[in-house]
């Protein structure tokens, strides 16, 4: 990757944050919490469609594992975790997790960042998890680039980032106490629990970290202001050969009935799909704390879509005011209450296969069988 020098001070800079505030690390000591943190985690495979079932004698590469939470959900239920995580005091705390447990010999630990391995390793894996990791990544897209590339087919990967237009509340929030606080940890940290007590509290609860980790991961450590957009995540995607398998949100079409059996167009391919993507992102933008039961019992599907096109505006008009620095705090109140948007969006995607010409191959010698 180009531009090594300047790489290498970014992700200095993230960590030398990490190693004072992990932000991966969540605060599983006692049984709600374990059991929050359990059932969360299902919850996100059971929205994807991957069963768990899928993880047993699996290899999993998890890059940004960070301090190994994640990975013992997938060792419990059956498969080999390598992590890779630059921070030698996460991978100081994955490995004492593992240790407690009787799954330590599933557990492998890279103490290196992505950049300083070789990546053809990706090739030895079935499955690629990166989540949280691009938001603190140098060169987002290029980075993701660089691990599809290596992908081999059939191969499974897992990203959650944050995206433009789902992210876009938190992304004014944290672009808004930056202004205010002219970039300085001590005065950005003194905004957020001024500005966004809400916002925090609900972060704290649900996401089981402390005040400290959620500041600092959310509003101060991650290098660039805002999100990716839906349609480079999309165009990455579908450069590497990347087929859509699911997501959260969706991306799937609900209206579809055309027969299962026909060619569907990835959805990764954002060209194609782009006036109703656009329709989405409007949602994503605006979302958060609709009421989905009121929505559903009557279901006015322009409506809706009307309530979202009319509070992007509004949105829109607040990202200007803070763009230019000319904004009050009572401007903010469009983005102090309720659940920020989407937060992560997940994207699982498989690596195009090539097996139909071995396939045919196989059955050279097979012809038309008579049924007596």
């Amino acid at each position: 990757m180009e531009n090594y020098d300047e790489r290498k001070k970014i992700e200095s800079d993230v960590l030398k944050i990490y190693r004072k505030v992990s932000p991966s690390h969540r605060n599983i000591t006692d049984s709600q919490s374990k059991s929050h943190f359990f059932n969360q985690r299902i919850t996100l495979f059971k929205t994807l469609g991957l069963p768990l079932s899928f993880f047993k004698n699996k290899k999993i590469l998890e890059i940004g594992g960070g301090t190994g939470e994640k990975a013992l959900f997938y060792a419990f239920y059956g498969a080999d975790v390598t992590i890779v995580e630059p921070n030698e005091k996460s991978c100081h705390v994955a490995q004492t997790i593992f240790s407690k447990t009787k799954l330590d010999n599933r557990l492998t630990i890279i103490n290196q960042s992505l950049f300083d391995i070789d990546l053809s390793v990706i090739k030895n894996f079935d499955m690629i998890c990166l989540e949280g990791v691009l938001p603190v990544t140098f060169q987002r897209l290029e980075t993701l680039d660089l691990i599809l590339k290596n992908m081999s087919p059939t191969q499974i990967i897992m990203i959650a980032t944050g995206e433009s237009h789902g992210m876009l509340k938190r992304d004014l929030q944290k672009m808004a106490v930056k202004k205010l606080g002219k970039s300085d940890p001590e005065k950005i940290y003194y905004y957020v629990k001024k500005l966004f007590p809400e916002h925090l509290l609900r972060a704290i609860k649900f996401d089981l970290r402390n005040e400290n980790q959620v500041i600092y991961d959310n509003y101060i450590a991650t290098p660039d202001d805002e999100s990716l957009d839906l349609k480079d995540i999309c165009d990455i995607f579908l450069k590497n050969k990347i087929s859509y398998l699911s997501s959260y949100p969706k991306l799937d079409l609900f209206y579809i009935t055309n027969p299962w059996g026909q060619h569907r167009e990835n959805h990764f391919n954002y060209e194609f799909y782009k006036n109703y993507y656009q329709i989405l992102e409007k949602i994503w933008m605006t979302c958060g704390e609709e009421n989905i039961s009121n929505d559903l019992q009557s279901f006015d599907l322009k409506k809706i879509i009307d309530r979202s096109y009319a509070d992007s505006e509004k949105l829109l008009g607040l990202k200007q005011k803070i763009q230019t620095n000319n904004f009050t705090e009572n401007d903010l109140e469009l983005i102090k209450y309720g659940y920020m948007g989407v937060g992560l969006h997940y994207f699982l995607g498989m690596k195009n296969n090539e097996d139909v010409d071995e396939f045919t191959n196989l059955l050279k010698n097979y012809h038309k069988t008579e049924i007596r």
